[in-house]
Parts: C-alpha cells; sequence; structure tokens
C-alpha cells in the first residue's frame, strides 16, 4: 500500500477520472460488463485506476441526474481503496432510487471486479 498523506486518502483527484471520449470507448468495446439492479458496471484492466460515471436519460431531469451522479462520486470515492490499482471503471446508472440501494448496489459489482 502506498504512503498517503493525512486527508487525501479519501479524495478523488481529476487524474483518477475518465474525461476523453476514446477512454470511455475503450471501455466498452473491450471491456467486460456488469448488471446490478439499478446499475451497469463496465471495466478493463488497464495501467492506473480510472472511473467515470453516466447517468442515461431516461432519468428525467437534469438535477436529479446531477444528484444521482453526485451520490455515486461518493460512495466511489468512499470504497475505491478496496479496488485494484489497475482498472478503468464505467459506471452507468439506469434509473434513480436512494443513496442506500445505491451504495449497497454498487458496492456489490465493485467486488466482482475485484474478483
Amino acid at each position: 500500500m502506498q504512503k498517503v498523506e493525512k486527508g487525501l486518502r479519501f479524495s478523488f483527484k481529476r487524474v483518477e477520472r475518465l474525461k476523453n471520449r476514446s477512454e470511455f470507448e475503450e471501455v466498452f468495446n473491450k471491456g467486460k460488463f456488469l448488471n446490478g439492479k439499478y446499475l451497469t458496471l463496465a471495466y478493463i484492466r488497464d495501467s492506473k485506476r480510472k472511473v467515470g460515471f453516466i447517468i442515461s436519460k431516461k432519468v428525467k431531469g437534469a438535477v436529479i441526474r446531477n444528484k444521482l451522479k453526485r451520490r455515486l462520486r461518493e460512495i466511489y470515492r468512499m470504497e475505491k481503496e478496496n479496488l485494484p490499482d489497475n482498472v478503468h471503471i464505467v459506471i452507468i446508472a439506469r434509473e434513480q432510487t436512494s443513496y442506500e440501494l445505491l451504495r449497497e448496489d454498487l458496492i456489490n459489482l465493485l467486488k466482482k471486479v475485484c474478483v
């Protein structure tokens, strides 16, 4: 495990995010998919850990989509230490639900990635 400065262990830095369309397409084209009740997760093994979030347009209202994205980022931020360091992940939310159900679904999918 890396030496971590105080307070930075749970941070979610910009270098940890999938940003480019090409990065997302690479995960979709070459990756494996896992389906949960509320989420779909796509992942590939790569040089360092990065994550991207997509909320389906079926979730009506930009305010609700942004709220879902904030919730997913927070859940990931708190659980990222349990993930391998060499994986790119795209998390896709298909419908709106409570924080607790999202957290449970995402943690179950992330456990499958670690195997």
